[in-house]
């Protein structure tokens, strides 16, 4: 499963960032909803799921233990659920 992450993680991120675009155009200009701001939670799931591929191909903090590793993914997904909060408030 880790080897499938380190592969396809950013895609996976680009394709809910592309769906979530998606409904939000739907909702805003189709039905006339204009409740949420699908598009930047997108995008924030987007640059984690990116960023945390990095980590795990190695690309960024090289000569840190996996447990700082771990320490650092952890971090960028509670900065991404408080991103998340704020832009829904």
């Amino acid at each position: 499963m880790k080897e499938l992450f380190k592969k396809h993680l950013s895609l996976v991120g680009f394709l809910v960032w592309g769906a979530f675009t998606l409904i939000e155009f739907l909702w805003r200009f189709i039905l006339k909803i204009d409740h949420y701001d699908l598009a930047e939670i997108g995008f924030v799931l987007w640059i984690s799921a990116a960023f945390i591929q990095g980590i795990l191909n190695e690309k960024y903090y090289t000569k840190y233990s996996e447990k700082v590793k771990n320490g650092i993914i952890v971090f960028s997904v509670a900065i991404s659920i408080g991103l998340i909060y704020y832009i829904l408030d």
